[in-house]
């Protein structure tokens, strides 16, 4: 699979953004799907956290590292994860007007474990990009312009 990138314009300066982005143990709160995400450490190399999603057909677990470079980027890769050979993207930040472009890049490859049929790996892969990005996106969004 290839790499997807969205765009959207956020009403709040990039650092006001940055802040909800970072605050990873928030994303239960708001973010569509996510049963479950909690940091596990916190380094030099960047904050690993752990997610717990549920797309429907499947819940999967994974282990991501955040990088942060504030109050423009934050971008990630896969540390560890059930049914995922690759996860890897980011949030860059611009300022726009008063507001924020933000772009999220994220490139996800599913694994095929065995006994399981290729159309499900299909279905999983499809659900978090086509379905699951745009809503991501909107969750952000309103959390920012909200102002928790």
């Amino acid at each position: 699979m290839a790499a997807v990138t969205r765009d959207i314009l956020v009403a709040v300066p990039p650092e006001k953004l940055f802040d909800v982005i970072a605050r990873y143990d928030a994303y239960g709160e708001f973010v569509p799907g996510l049963k479950g995400c909690r940091v596990k450490a916190r380094g030099p190399d960047g904050v690993d956290v752990e997610y717990q999603l549920d797309l429907g057909v499947k819940t999967i677990r994974y282990v991501l590292r955040h990088v942060e470079a504030r109050p423009s980027k934050v971008s990630w890769s896969l540390v560890s994860g059930e049914w995922m050979k690759v996860s890897n993207g980011g949030w860059d930040l611009a300022p726009e007007g008063s507001g924020t472009r933000a772009r999220y890049t994220v490139d996800i490859q599913i694994a095929k474990p065995p006994l399981i049929p290729q159309a499900v790996v299909d279905r999983v892969a499809d659900e978090l990009t086509r379905v699951q990005l745009p809503k991501t996106l909107e969750a952000f969004k309103a959390r920012a312009e909200q102002g928790a």
